[in-house]
């Protein structure tokens, strides 16, 4: 790329940055029926009956796709991929996210001095439940019913009903669900 060129992707980028968090910002100080609008508008797709607290950020919320009944708590940050197709962050139905949970479905390949982008979609499939302050990688899927420890970092793939916890996130048992009474 020419140093040009470079120059002028970094300016836009500067500018579309600045509106980003100026929107975000409006909607943080919006009730939530204007915040829900924001994400209708914004959002790839959000499903019926979902709750996104407050202080919450996407990046590129055009890449984000959301389920029915999710409940994604205060302070949650989506990071899918700007330039690949592939960075998607998907969040099935009736998927919990804790305060603080940071999804990033793209980084930089570290092998090359340049650091060119990388990006893998992270899905999280229905009923699962991620503690507060967990980071999820790219190309992570975390299974049906699984549930994730607070403060893990998930760098691989989960099982369907298993509860994995840690730093990196590791397979502690199975979920066992009871019958309601």
């Amino acid at each position: 790329m020419k140093i040009s060129n470079r120059r002028t992707v970094i300016f836009l980028f500067s500018i579309f940055t600045y509106f980003s968090n100026i929107l975000w910002l409006v909607a943080d100080i919006s009730p939530q029926f204007i915040r829900k609008l924001f994400l209708w508008v914004f959002v790839k797709r959000i499903g019926r009956e979902c709750l996104v607290d407050y202080g919450c950020f996407f990046r590129y919320p055009w890449k984000v796709i959301i389920g029915n009944k999710v409940a994604i708590n205060r302070g949650c940050e989506f990071y899918p991929s700007m330039q690949s197709s592939d960075g998607l962050i998907k969040l099935e139905d009736h998927v919990v996210l804790g305060p603080g949970v940071v999804i990033f479905a793209a980084g930089h390949d570290y092998s090359q001095l340049d650091l060119p982008d990388i990006s893998k979609p992270v899905v999280i499939r229905k009923f699962a439940w991620v503690g507060g302050n967990t980071t999820i990688l790219p190309g992570v899927e975390i299974g049906e019913g699984a549930v994730i420890g607070a403060g893990s970092v998930v760098t691989k793939n989960i099982p369907a009903y298993s509860v994995a916890a840690g730093n990196p996130a590791k397979v502690l048992k199975n979920r066992v669900i009871k019958e309601w009474q």
